[in-house]
């Protein structure tokens, strides 16, 4: 399955995600820049560099590597030496790859042994990472990547259940939301994008429901005067009923009697404001 862009994606979002991979406290992301960079006359490019802002701290130079091939390890140390040599950074640095499983890992390179030896290089198996580590968000999206296909989709429906509680703002839980997609078309090849979201339309319609019903209550819950607050939970009230909600969810959101929505409903209807 195609992993480029879901991985540079992933950490140019949650570059925390990515120091918990590599059993670092998540704090130092806050140090870094994620960046692709690209190495000039040879056409390599990374999947991402991360680079430090402090002189003291270490360049990490990562690749996803999901297929087996048997040149992967003097290409990516390739791009290293090209990187190094053109740019002269003044930081040390590692090699990171990101393998879904230890068989896709061709082995020690003779011609490169050393760093596999010094730590140099450091390989990260998905499937070898602590079950706990994987429940844990951003983590969690990863699982998408080694579940087996009959579990692919409970998985992403379990993510995005747990997305209200876990991803307070709107635009983070949209991208999370396409990055599984993506995901998921890239994994089930038998199924179409359109078939996938569909599936999830009406899942994403309770998360949304479920965070504007937060929202409204917490709006509610703020108002000064018993007036005021039920003027606002009028206005509350005509907003779920013009995005059609039902009216018994309606009442328990605002405090209204059903009777006082279905009298705002008709006033909708008969078009008063």
């Amino acid at each position: 399955m195609k992993t480029d862009s879901f991985f540079y994606r992933f950490f140019l979002k949650f570059p925390e995600a990515f120091f918990m991979l590599i059993g670092l406290d998540k704090q130092k992301a806050k140090g870094y820049q994620f960046t692709s960079v690209e190495v000039k006359d040879i056409d390599f490019r990374f999947d991402g560099i991360f680079l430090p802002e402090a002189k003291d701290e270490i360049i990490y130079c990562v690749e996803a590597q999901f297929q087996k091939k048997l040149d992967f390890y003097p290409r990516f140390f390739g791009k290293i030496f090209a990187y190094l040599q053109q740019y002269e950074p003044v930081n040390d640095w590692q090699a990171i790859v990101i393998y879904p499983n230890e068989a896709v890992d061709t082995g020690v390179h003779h011609h490169y042994r050393e760093f596999f030896q010094s730590g140099r290089l450091k390989r990260v198996y998905l499937t070898s990472l602590p079950e706990a580590s994987l429940e844990r968000f951003p983590l969690n999206l990863l699982k998408i990547i080694v579940e087996p296909e009959e579990k692919a989709l409970p998985t992403a429906e379990k993510i995005i259940r747990q997305l209200p509680e876990q991803v307070q703002d709107e635009g983070t839980q949209e991208l999370i939301v396409e990055l599984l997609i993506n995901l998921l078309v890239s994994k089930l090849p038998q199924m179409s994008r359109k078939e996938i979201e569909k599936m999830f339309e009406p899942l994403l319609s309770d998360v949304k429901k479920s965070r504007f019903y937060q929202e409204v209550a917490e709006e509610v819950a703020q108002e000064l005067t018993p007036k005021i607050a039920q003027e606002k939970a009028k206005e509350i009230a005509k907003t779920m009923l013009q995005k059609n909600f039902g009216i018994e969810l309606i009442s328990e959101i605002t405090g209204l009697s059903q009777e006082e929505i279905l009298a705002i409903s008709q006033e909708l209807r008969d078009g008063k404001n």
